[in-house]
């Protein structure tokens, strides 16, 4: 089970990013009624960050309740990681990725240091690759999302 976590992650943002309506990360502005024209901003509410990181509070919890201190440090700066990058995916979309890429592989190694709890390498890049691919998941339900408002 605990294998299987990093693995749905990516699957569980999918889900919750289709299940939002798009007017919590999307902002309409229209300077005309006749003929509509309107600009669509990627605009996050803080509930569309409460959903985001709603899958890694559900796993933390779990982790916390079952004892796995190396899959709750993990999952916390993943999702530490992720909601970061979104929030630099709002000013500047091409140092985001960067951010989550660098974040998820520098956390894991400072909070482990920080609880004493050692970290198995090959869930460490489990968790690296889920907060990579959960970022790139949320990214592209806001592009869609983005197209279909248009």
């Amino acid at each position: 089970m605990r294998k299987l976590l990093p693995i749905m992650m990516p699957i569980a943002e999918l889900v919750v990013g289709f299940i939002l309506p798009r007017d919590s990360y999307i902002k309409r502005t229209c300077w005309s009624t006749n003929p509509p024209a309107c600009s669509f901003d990627f605009s996050p509410s803080p509930v569309f960050f409460l959903a985001v990181a709603l899958p890694f509070i559900v796993v933390i919890t779990l982790a916390l309740w079952r004892r796995w201190k190396e899959t709750a440090v993990l999952s916390i700066s993943a999702s530490i990681a992720l909601l970061v990058g979104l929030v630099f995916l709002y000013p500047r979309q091409g140092v985001s990725l960067l951010i989550v890429v660098t974040l998820s592989t520098l956390l894991p190694w400072g909070l482990s240091t920080a609880v004493k709890t050692p970290i198995k390498k090959a869930e460490w890049s489990l968790w690296v690759a889920s907060a990579v691919l959960s970022f790139l998941t949320v990214w592209g339900v806001v592009q869609m999302g983005m197209g279909q408002a248009v």
